[in-house]
């Protein structure tokens, strides 16, 4: 497998971490999840096929960060997951720590997940 997709894996997994974080899965979690998907090249079936293998073994997932090449594409998938924080209206603690542990997995500095919030924030009209 190319590290491209090995990298996409990596996004997905963490989305998914970050989606069930809270101890739910939403609705609107869901179309973000896809749609997160989808700007990433990844199909549908490519995207429900990941979700079974993270929910039927999640800890072999845990731990197992594959970076993509090149600052904008880490932050592209460090974005998805700030997005997939709130895709349901509201940021739990636990959404927000699988998103720094992920930043910094990336070589991302947290002050940058803190500005990427504010961006989401501002962008559903939250101040």
């Amino acid at each position: 497998m190319s590290r491209a997709k090995k990298a996409k894996e990596t996004c997905m997994s963490n989305m998914y971490f970050v989606m069930e974080a809270d101890g739910k899965i939403t609705h609107e979690e869901k179309i973000m999840f896809m749609a997160a998907c989808k700007s990433l090249g990844i199909t549908e079936e490519e995207a429900e096929a990941h979700i079974e293998r993270v929910v039927s073994n999640p800890e072999s997932l845990l731990g197992q960060t594959t970076r993509p090449k090149g600052a904008e594409e880490c932050l592209k998938h460090l974005f998805a997951s700030v997005m997939m924080m709130y895709a349901d209206g509201h940021m739990h603690p636990e959404e927000l720590k699988w998103c720094q542990v992920y930043a910094a997995a990336l070589g991302i500095p947290k002050d940058t997940v803190s500005a990427m919030i504010e961006v989401v924030k501002k962008s559903k009209g939250r101040d």
